[in-house]
């Protein structure tokens, strides 16, 4: 993979060092001249508003079959959202439910698919249990197998957290589910663009994402996979329900249709550059040199899980006497290096997204800064 002329074509990686993929991706040129095509329809008289709307809608019904061949899905199982929070309301709010129904998160979710959750045990009595998460994928299934009851509906678990970057054993846990009549519902967010990701392989009934991270498509756009015979238990929102439809009847609203042209360009640039396994491979290497050069610090303690099953690009690492958000300020100030304090780690760090794009001089750059830092926290 030649970083350097991959580089080229990401007009914002010209500013700054930046390693927070995982917060919002940097789009290649291609996603927005996509976008800019589109809207130049309208603006420039070619189009009426009306025409223009449905032709954007034409381009964006087309979405969803390059969504799923990329995720190994059915184009018919791919609803397009706004976000991640867009496909939990659609699942939670869509099935059935009775009070004490119990629904298992990890303990290192973000707020957003948190909230949807606590939500619907506000109104429909549900109850949560928290699992906390390990390392160690078999420690993970041992706990995900204990908290497991006869009242448990829902298993609603992140792919990979959003603040230490712990890849769970989806398929494992999916299988473990389905086994005994469990829905799962996943967050996508740090998954879908960092790592190869098969659907159908993986054997959810829910997929929730948004495409603006390591998808580097834009804000405003999102997707959810609904598994074929899981279309027959969820209701649409807005809509009577049709089980032999499409999962596009469980989307709501008219979001900006010229948007997923954006997606579409980013899955095109993604799979031109090598695809996911090329992407996940170069992203790898390059966490785990920065995971030896974070070691070799002293009172700096690297956070994330190392283990080959669990880990990922984002490497969350704390330093000795600063708080995570003090870390994160001095970072941005000092060096211009983008990244973000984590909350849930303990303790408190910082996260780096180490995508494909990241450079080594922007890893350089890091490592002298974190070095830095550490030896004042030790005056």
């Amino acid at each position: 993979m030649d970083v350097a002329e991959i580089r080229d074509q990401i007009p914002g990686l010209r500013f700054g060092v930046y390693l927070n993929t995982g917060g919002v991706g940097q789009a290649p040129a291609s996603v927005s001249q996509a976008i800019t095509a589109g809207y130049r329809q309208m603006t420039d008289g070619g189009l009426s508003p009306i025409d223009w709307y449905e032709a954007m809608s034409k381009a964006a019904s087309e979405i969803p079959a390059k969504i799923a061949d990329f995720f190994g899905a059915d184009s018919t199982e791919v609803a397009l959202t706004m976000s991640t929070g867009d496909g939990f309301v659609m699942v939670l709010g869509g099935l059935r439910w009775e009070p004490g129904d119990e629904v298992l998160i990890t303990s290192e979710e973000h707020p957003v698919p948190l909230q949807a959750v606590q939500g619907l045990a506000d109104r429909e009595g549900a109850v949560i249990k928290e699992v906390e998460l390990d390392h160690d994928k078999d420690v993970i299934l041992e706990r995900v197998e204990r908290a497991i009851t006869p009242r448990t509906r829902l298993i609603c678990f992140s792919h990979v957290t959003t603040d230490s970057g712990t890849l769970l054993p989806a398929k494992e846990i999916c299988a473990l589910a389905r086994a005994r009549g469990i829905l799962t519902l996943w967050d996508g967010c740090q998954a879908v663009g960092q790592l190869p990701v098969d659907l159908h392989g993986m054997g959810c009934d829910f997929y929730a994402t948004n495409c603006y991270k390591w998808l580097l498509a834009p804000i405003g756009t999102g997707f959810l996979y609904v598994r074929k015979d899981a279309q027959q238990a969820l209701k649409p929102l807005r809509r009577p329900h049709d089980p032999s439809a499409s999962a596009r009847q469980y989307e709501m609203g008219s979001p900006a249709s010229v948007l997923y042209l954006g997606v579409g360009a980013s899955l095109d640039f993604l799979t031109r550059i090598g695809g996911p396994r090329a992407i996940a491979a170069e992203a790898s290497r390059k966490a785990e040199e920065l995971w030896a050069r974070l070691d070799a610090i002293s009172g700096v303690q690297v956070v994330s899980s190392r283990r080959p099953e669990t880990r990922s690009g984002i490497v969350t690492f704390a330093i000795a006497g600063m708080e995570g958000d003090e870390v994160s300020t001095a970072l941005r100030q000092r060096w211009q290096i983008v990244q973000r304090g984590t909350y849930m780690t303990d303790p408190t760090g910082v996260r780096i997204s180490v995508a494909f794009y990241t450079s080594d001089a922007e890893l350089d750059t890091l490592v002298e800064a974190v070095t830095t830092l550490a030896g004042e926290a030790k005056r």
